[in-house]
């Protein structure tokens, strides 16, 4: 039994992130503009790896965008928790919530915007 709990428990805490970056170093990119996310898998309890680099269209043109092309953008992620970029539109930003992914605009290191989002989803465990 306690081994079932333990399995339950690793998958639960196992989540996929996003993340906006054209050097696979630093989170660099706006979330309109970025053509290349990496996606991680990330445990709460082992740790994390680079499982996939994503290529997307990206749906900001000269600062605008269309509706129906962002919420098409969103199905990109669908598998993923949190999508994290250096900035953020008010309208992606809408977007991804309402597919119940989790934006943030974490600018720097991936390592660090991981640790960020790994901290997030700590606390947010203890509110469910």
């Amino acid at each position: 039994m306690a081994d079932t709990e333990a399995t339950e428990k690793s998958e639960s805490s196992t989540y996929k992130v996003a993340i906006a970056s054209t050097d696979g170093e630093t989170v660099n990119q706006h979330y309109g503009r970025a053509a290349k996310f990496y996606i991680y898998s990330i445990n709460d309890e082992i740790g994390y790896d680079m499982i996939e680099e994503r290529y997307v269209e990206p749906v900001c043109q000269d600062g605008s965008h269309e509706i129906s092309k962002m919420k098409q953008s969103v199905l990109n992620f669908i598998d993923c928790r949190y999508i994290v970029v250096s900035r953020l539109g008010s309208a992606a930003g809408a977007a991804l919530s309402a597919a119940g992914i989790t934006a943030m605009e974490l600018p720097g290191t991936i390592d660090d915007a991981i640790l960020h989002v790994w901290k997030y989803n700590q606390i947010q465990g203890l509110f469910c």
